[in-house]
């Protein structure tokens, strides 16, 4: 009699302890597998783009009178002519520290080009005039930043000329190449003499046809 009481315990007993180590099994795969943490299951924020966390902290006009004016005067001036008393002096870079000279002022002018080109930046700093302000022909800061806005499109492609001119003077500044670096100093002129034409003297060359004409008929 207790031999079958035992076996009916023991039939009872098997299908619960299956079912229990198939419960047990399930709930261990599932805790094994990867879980969705709140990070994951939130979407990722956009990131502001770099041209948005840039604050412009000066001018148009700082910049060019900070660096852009001296470093295209050094590198202009690095391979020249000189006419002197004592006769014709050819200036050239000749030593490493000439050619570091050369190379960190054209690092200046590629990436003051950069900073031209930042949205928000004012051509003169709140309350500030150009230097040169009242010359004829010559625009206001406001009248030289509204006629940015309406051709910005120029502008940013002037200063990504200036740009691809500084590279080059960095590259044969890099080489130490006296003839590359001589002859970008040509399409640095330009560029620079185009800007200015259209955003910051336009009326000059008017005047400067005016004032010929004028002479021719005295």
């Amino acid at each position: 009699m207790l031999r079958d009481l035992a076996m009916n315990l023991r039939s009872i007993a098997l299908p619960q302890v299956l079912f229990a180590l198939a419960t047990l099994t399930l709930t261990l795969t599932a805790g094994c597998g990867p879980r969705a943490t709140s990070t994951e299951a939130k979407a990722p924020s956009p990131v502001a783009s770099e041209s948005h966390r840039l604050k412009p902290v000066t001018g148009i006009q700082d910049i060019m009178a900070s660096m852009v004016d001296p470093a295209a005067d050094h590198l202009w001036e690095s391979v020249a002519t000189v006419a002197t008393e004592k006769g014709v002096e050819e200036k050239r870079p000749k030593t490493d520290e000439d050619w570091k000279a050369v190379r960190s002022q054209a690092v200046i002018l590629a990436e003051a080009a950069n900073l031209l080109m930042v949205e928000g930046r004012p051509v003169a700093k709140e309350g500030a005039i150009l230097e040169d302000h009242g010359v004829p022909g010559n625009l206001t800061a406001a009248e030289s930043e509204q006629a940015i806005a309406a051709d910005r499109a120029a502008f940013i492609g002037f200063a990504e000329a200036l740009r691809e001119v500084g590279v080059t003077m960095l590259t044969a500044a890099d080489r130490k190449d006296t003839q590359a670096l001589f002859d970008a100093g040509y399409p640095l002129d330009e560029v620079c003499e185009a800007c200015h034409l259209k955003f910051w003297y336009p009326g000059a060359k008017a005047l400067e046809e005016q004032q010929r004409a004028l002479r021719a008929n005295q």
